[in-house]
């Protein structure tokens, strides 16, 4: 039993589930079709109308075909969305988590729908990038107020241990597919380097994929923050450096905070709920380790065309275009110039394997 537009029995199935779970008894469902966006997701607006003629729409968003590695299971992404809702962060409220696959086949989350777009061009020819960016630098910095508790045995991770569990991951990424990738072994070694003067950051919850394209943006500014299927805890700056990486600037240079606004605007945002100054080594640091995440990323994404049986055009040019670029970036921004000492090179090779 899955969700289909067409699907009646499916569809009168919801609409009671709904109504039960909503308090709202003999909603119907008017419409019910998938939104634009979301590559792992699917995400369908339901337009239902009650009895006695009330109209509202809600969201329902659920896994795709195939998922790729580090995708949160449907309760991880809802209670870290109700975190993030709870602690006053712009998200549509989380509603009601659905683990009962009896009602459309797999799990599922119901959230509040809000009014915007996605879209990049279309948050472009609003004209409000500057403002948008310092909104988007306070929302990000609500999210990293949210630490872990003694509950999570995440409390006693540094920053450090995250940068280096991330890169033996994309270490055995590679090694599983029985390829030599060099320009990302090349980076790992960078960032090593790197990591060894870096001091920790304290430990926050972050967004994990926090760029244009996952919020909605009206014309009085944001919306509210989407997609969190690769949230938890780890270093905020990571939330930075993703938003800031060249491969979500959509070619915008001149604004490369997500390439609708400048970095300044974008971290007086931040600075005005953290209270602390941007450090920019540690944005671009963070660049770089996005770039690598991106990277078997968007590599995953072709395997779910190539191997996955999910056929789509966009996940088979993603897995096939993206990579060659991602690594030129790679290689522009740790050239040998940018390596700290030759010490700190020999000392990265070491660690590495």
């Amino acid at each position: 039993m899955l969700l289909a537009p067409g699907n009646t029995k499916t569809n009168a199935t919801l609409a009671q589930f709904v109504s039960k779970v909503l308090g709202r008894q003999g909603l119907h469902i008017e419409k019910l079709f998938t939104m634009s966006g979301g590559a792992i997701q699917e995400n369908w607006k339901m337009d239902l109308r009650s009895d006695d003629g009330e109209e509202f729409s809600i969201v329902l968003r659920t896994d795709a075909k195939t998922k790729i590695p580090g995708s949160l299971s449907k309760k991880q992404e809802f209670n870290f969305l109700s975190m993030a809702w709870q602690a006053g962060v712009k998200v549509p409220e989380p509603l009601y988590l659905c683990e009962d696959v009896s009602i459309i086949g797999k799990p599922f989350i119901l959230l509040e729908y809000l009014p915007g777009t996605t879209d990049f061009d279309q948050i472009r020819q609003l004209n409000i990038g500057e403002t948008l960016g310092y909104e988007l630098g306070v929302e990000l910095a609500k999210i990293h107020t949210i630490k872990p508790d003694e509950t999570h045995s995440v409390k006693s991770l540094s920053s450090k241990d995250f940068v280096q569990q991330k890169i033996k991951s994309y270490q055995e990424f590679f090694d599983d597919r029985g390829e030599a990738n060099l320009p990302s072994e090349w980076a790992m070694r960078w960032c090593l380097s790197r990591l060894e003067g870096m001091t920790p950051s304290a430990v926050t919850l972050i967004h994990g994929d926090f760029r244009t394209a996952n919020y909605l943006v009206t014309s009085d500014g944001l919306s509210g923050l989407l997609d969190w299927e690769f949230s938890g805890w780890g270093d905020p700056y990571s939330d930075l450096g993703w938003f800031c990486a060249k491969c979500w600037r959509y070619g915008m240079e001149a604004t490369p905070a997500g390439g609708v606004s400048t970095r300044t605007s974008f971290y007086k945002g931040y600075s005005s709920v953290s209270s602390k100054r941007v450090d920019n080594d540690r944005v671009l640091f963070w660049e770089v380790m996005s770039l690598l995440s991106w990277l078997v990323i968007a590599i995953q994404q072709g395997d779910r065309n190539f191997i996955g049986g999910e056929k789509d055009l966009e996940l088979g040019l993603t897995g096939l275009v993206r990579p060659p670029e991602i690594e030129q970036v790679l290689l522009e921004l740790t050239s040998p110039a940018s390596w700290t000492s030759f010490e700190g090179r020999e000392n990265a090779c070491a660690q590495i394997r």
